[in-house]
């Protein structure tokens, strides 16, 4: 599924012009910061690899993106020697100084980022929040890597022999669909739903951080175009911020946690006229299993 992630940004910051915004410290090329929280023990070297946690939040304090420990935590590799003026990296200079335990708050305004999506023009700037979590030498990435590709794949072999259970679920949920023999429920949107399997306290909302696992077909001949049980890993996206298509932003905030469900997704709140090629034609109707595993 493609989304319209904001991973772009931690790329953008080695362009980033001078900010003369101030703040208790700043950054070689003027972005302001501050450390919330000092850690502990050896500060990080040339060629060590920091991993922390991120979270991204608008001016307006609304989560945008977030990530946390496991496989997709944020990773930076401390350069031997540290660019200097506008191609400084931020996340390079600052996390080179690190601690295991360092907070710190980065303060990003948004007229310095390139192809900023649209829905974030209004904001001023965006702040990072990040924490360091653990700091590995050469030989400690490499151990951490191998271990933690060796769990992925083996969650991704038990996910794919799920995968001819499901496909045959969707398959047969579609066809009482089209048959009119499938007690959806509708939203005034568009978006009709079916729940598989109930799961417990309150929906998911926007600003929320939710992780899912889900599986993608066409309703209009059941072909599956994207699916995330390979990847060992469910996917995860913070609600109603334009991460992913209007149909998702809405659907999942029809679902609690453990749910098990299907969304029909009309074209215009998936992919329109402009479709996803070549997986996704042009103003196609799509379903999804969704599993929401987890509400943050």
């Amino acid at each position: 599924m493609k989304l319209r992630s904001l991973l772009f940004i931690a790329a953008a910051v080695l362009t980033i012009a001078a900010c003369k915004k101030s703040s208790d410290l700043k950054t070689k090329n003027g972005l302001a910061y501050s450390i919330v929280e000092t850690g502990s023990g050896e500060m990080a070297k040339p060629n060590d690899y920091v991993f922390f946690t991120l979270k991204i939040s608008g001016d307006d304090g609304k989560v945008i993106q977030e990530m946390k420990e496991g496989p997709q935590m944020p990773i930076v590799k401390v350069p031997e020697n540290l660019p200097e003026g506008k191609n400084t990296n931020p996340f390079e200079e600052i996390l080179s100084k690190s601690k295991i335990g360092d907070h710190y708050i980065l303060n990003m305004p948004v007229d310095s980022i390139p192809n900023l999506p649209p829905n974030l023009s209004s904001m001023k700037y965006l702040v990072y929040d990040f924490n360091v979590k653990d700091i590995k030498n050469e030989e400690g990435y490499t151990k951490y890597m191998e271990t933690m590709q060796a769990e992925l794949q083996l969650k991704a072999a038990e996910n794919q022999k799920r995968l001819p259970d499901i496909e045959a679920l969707v398959a047969n949920n579609i066809k009482l669909y089209k048959e009119n023999n499938l007690d959806v429920k509708s939203t005034d949107s568009g978006i009709k739903y079916f729940i598989l399997e109930q799961g417990s306290g309150d929906n998911a909302k926007s600003g929320n951080v939710v992780s899912a696992q889900y599986y993608g077909v066409l309703e209009s001949d059941g072909t599956m175009f994207d699916n995330s049980l390979g990847r060992g890993m469910p996917f995860t996206f913070t609600l109603g911020v334009g991460q992913v298509i209007k149909g998702w932003d809405e659907g999942f905030t029809l679902l609690n946690k453990g749910t098990k469900a299907l969304l029909f997704i009309p074209e215009n709140l998936g992919y329109g006229e402009a479709g996803s090629p070549p997986a996704i034609p042009s103003k196609s109707n799509l379903v999804f299993y969704v599993e929401l595993d987890d509400i943050q």
